[in-house]
């Protein structure tokens, strides 16, 4: 039998030794996307969608529970600053909210930039004040409700984009029935962090008070059986029932354009009756729409 040649043989004698490797170009090298797509597209969703919907108000108050920039390099992907930016300057009161000292510095400096007085085409003067709130909203949310500086008749909206866990339940609570019936309740723009939930859920093993007070419940474990779709409509039927919304949908942020992988669902909680097909014409505009019989399901029969 005839010993098989080792690997040094059969590189040092090729197959086709007359065979010449052609000269190759150098292979382009790609960094690494410096911010996730779907960062722009929720910061563009929700400017798109209040600039609509203040066409309607003509007046409003603005708190955004977790303001900092998400990508310092990015301005795009920076919600507070594109909300500020929005013409025409009906929104007057604007609560910036940030725990980190970094993020804090940067709203600051945003909010010195803003004049305190807007003036339009037509001479219309538009005062605005820009609150930034240092620390956690969770806590912080009592002063800001506390202050009597959201009255029971101006149309308010509250920005939750939370880093996954960072929003406790009862903090949603506080807002939505911070306004009384018949007034309308505390407009809530709810992030669920949906693309790595379950991955987050199964690797917090220590913190889990953390996991309990962002669901407002100890049963948080039976989330690790349920789909994306399912934990979104749960989320959207707590909105309902336990904080009494009138109109309550989950909008998809997809992770690019033409990827069907959801990284957020938006939830949207309003008594407004005009709110839901505001919210279907903006997330269309801004991201994309999703199937009818879908969205349908994600907006309840209401």
């Amino acid at each position: 039998m005839t010993p098989r040649k080792r690997s040094a043989d059969v590189i040092g004698n090729p197959l086709f030794p007359n065979f010449k490797i052609p000269d190759l170009p150098k292979q382009k090298l790609y960094g690494r996307i410096e911010h996730p797509i779907w960062s722009e597209h929720k910061a563009h969703f929700i400017q798109q969608y209040l600039k609509t919907f203040i066409q309607i108000t003509h007046h409003g108050i603005y708190i955004d529970g977790f303001a900092g920039p998400q990508n310092p390099k990015d301005p795009e992907s920076w919600t507070a600053k594109l909300v500020l930016e929005m013409e025409p300057k009906w929104l007057k009161r604007f609560f910036l909210c940030e725990l980190s000292r970094k993020s804090v510095k940067a709203l600051k400096k945003l909010a010195a930039s803003e004049p305190k007085i807007h003036i339009d085409r037509k001479g219309h003067k538009y005062p605005r004040v820009v609150e930034v709130v240092p620390g956690d909203f969770n806590t912080t949310v009592d002063g800001i409700l506390n202050s009597k500086k959201i009255s029971d008749a101006e149309a308010t909206f509250c920005l939750l984009d939370q880093r996954t866990f960072e929003c406790h339940w009862d903090t949603v609570r506080k807002l939505a029935f911070y306004k009384k019936p018949p007034r309308t309740k505390i407009e809530v723009l709810y992030f669920l962090g949906i693309g790595w939930l379950h991955r987050s859920l199964y690797g917090t093993t220590k913190n889990r008070s953390r996991l309990e007070k962002w669901w407002g419940a100890p049963d948080f474990d039976k989330l690790k059986d349920m789909t994306e779709f399912q934990i979104a409509e749960l989320v959207r039927q707590r909105f309902m029932v336990e904080l009494g919304y009138k109109h309550v949908g989950a909008y998809a942020i997809f992770e690019n354009p033409q990827s069907n992988n959801i990284m957020y669902y938006m939830i949207h909680a309003s008594d407004h009756d005009e709110a839901p097909a505001l919210m279907r014409r903006a997330h269309a505009k801004a991201v994309r729409s999703l199937p009818k019989e879908k969205q349908l399901l994600l907006e309840g029969l209401n």
